[in-house]
């Protein structure tokens, strides 16, 4: 019987040169070597039933996963998984999943001969040219109708990864301010007002951190002398003189008018309020509860495990590495970063993270 669960941890999969994209041919080689090894991707109530509850697993069994809720992964991922005989969940963004009636064309309807390949939603481009001729990031997500069709196929199966996946600043530290500029990142948002020419404070996940709040008198003075409209702010930042004054007149006010850290009260209403909001459209769109929830970027607090907790969740998966011990993982079960390489790579990994003391060791090494 099983001894590790080894979890897979894969984003994109698309042609798009990123460092969490994985082609699709790429990812198809990864299933069928994994059929070809005697691996076997498998449901996620089997792997819940495996974290949680200590259930048996044969040998070979693994939990494939897709963080975000990209359309590649209804377009691509859950066709191929279907082909070769796997199963995968996807921990999805609530607030990115969109409305649309009509399911958009898989490649299942490219085998059927109902579209050609041409015709395939454009998912591999999460970009489009702006007014200036920078690129602006216009990620494509699968809608709730499509991510009904995947479970109703009994091959994927989706969780939680919270509604927003934000980040929060987390002290008064800055050494840059917010301008107009080209965005690089879909989940790059902060879960608090940014203007024009607030300081860029350090920052970290939401689900982990107290957040710092600028003070209502910092909003004030900057949007006092810095415009908010793209345009008359970029020339405002393209003038040195300009930018060292708004700059200088912000580093001369002390720490404390800057702003505050937030209460611990306040943190856990936030962190309660985004949980909350994440299960309830989960289980109202795929009629039925959702147990399981993919922490953004592997980090939370105690008090938000102890929040999700108490509404209903009962596995959590992070990004760190390790091993997954039948019935002792449920509170912070590991995965691995499915990358771009070859399936004699993925298959080393899938082989370190089944043996307890292997993945142990190679986590403490590498994690």
């Amino acid at each position: 019987m099983l001894k590790s669960l080894p979890v897979l941890m894969y984003h994109y999969i698309s042609s798009w040169p990123n460092s969490i994209a994985v082609a699709p041919e790429i990812f198809e080689s990864h299933l069928e070597a994994m059929t070809s090894a005697g691996y076997t991707g498998i449901s996620l109530v089997e792997a819940e039933e495996y974290l949680r509850d200590g259930r048996e697993l044969p040998k070979g069994s693994a939990l494939i996963t897709f963080d975000d809720g990209f359309l590649d992964n209804f377009v691509y991922a859950w066709p191929l998984l279907e082909k070769h005989g796997h199963k995968g969940t996807v921990f999805t963004v609530t607030n990115k999943i969109v409305s649309e009636q009509n399911p958009r064309p898989s490649l299942k309807d490219v085998w059927e001969g109902f579209v050609g390949m041409n015709e395939l939603p454009q998912a591999n481009l999460p970009g489009r040219g702006g007014s200036d001729g920078l690129r602006v990031r216009t990620d494509l997500f699968f809608s709730w109708k499509e991510a009904r069709l995947m479970e109703a196929s009994g091959v994927m199966s989706i969780a939680a990864h919270t509604h927003t996946h934000r980040s929060v600043f987390t002290s008064s530290s800055f050494e840059k301010l917010f301008k107009p500029g080209i965005r690089r990142r879909t989940f790059d948002r902060i879960d608090q007002n940014v203007i024009y020419g607030l300081p860029d404070f350090s920052r970290g996940a939401a689900m982990a951190n107290e957040a710092f709040l600028p003070s209502e008198e910092l909003y004030g003075i900057i949007s006092s002398i810095v415009p908010q409209d793209y345009d008359s702010a970029k020339r405002f930042f393209a003038d040195p003189a300009k930018h060292e004054d708004i700059m200088r007149r912000i580093r001369e006010l002390p720490a404390e008018r800057l702003g505050r850290m937030e209460t611990p009260e306040e943190f856990q209403t936030r962190l309660r309020a985004d949980l909350t909001t994440s299960k309830e459209i989960l289980e109202r769109e795929m009629g039925h509860p959702v147990s399981t929830l993919a922490w953004p970027w592997g980090e939370f607090s105690k008090e938000a495990l102890e929040i999700a907790k108490e509404l209903g969740f009962s596995v959590f998966f992070t990004t760190a590495l390790g091993p997954n011990l039948p019935g002792k993982s449920a509170d912070a079960a590991y995965r691995f970063k499915a990358k771009n390489k070859s399936a004699k790579w993925m298959l080393s990994r899938l082989g370190i993270y089944s043996k307890p003391l292997m993945a142990r060791v190679y986590g403490t090494l590498h994690g």
